[in-house]
């Protein structure tokens, strides 16, 4: 006998909650600082090699001539990212010290976590540009 239902609950089936998708973001941007981590080492280990082809350097001059709209925007996703995660890890430790443990405080929490992440990254991308 077939029975015509999904095995298990599906995605589409829930309503999100704040903190599910707050919790899904801070596995996303711990992900994407551990990436950005390695292809941080990865290029300072390539600017270690003695390169002196002229090619490499035309190269490197070039992109960062025409795709300076890039590397800024990957810095300041990286920047946000690193404020989301940051910000939301010290969340974490206070419900770890049993701190907003009650279902409005962890909203609350959860809001203030968001505009605090976003005040810090706004205020640290105003002054990278400003100093």
């Amino acid at each position: 006998m077939k029975i015509n239902r999904p095995l298990s609950p599906h995605l589409t089936i829930y309503k999100p909650q704040l903190t599910s998708i707050f919790s899904i973001f801070h596995r996303i941007s711990g992900a994407f600082l551990a990436i950005m981590v390695f292809f941080s080492i990865l290029f300072l280990k390539i600017g270690d090699l003695n390169l002196t082809s002229y090619c490499l350097y035309r190269y490197a001059f070039s992109f960062t001539f025409y795709f300076h709209w890039l590397i800024s925007s990957v810095v300041n996703f990286s920047l946000l990212a690193l404020c989301y995660h940051m910000s939301n890890g010290i969340r974490h430790l206070l419900w770890d010290l049993g701190f907003f443990l009650e279902l409005s405080k962890v909203y609350t929490s959860g809001i203030i976590m968001l505009f605090s992440a976003a005040f810090l990254a706004v205020s640290n991308i105003i002054r990278f540009y400003f100093s």
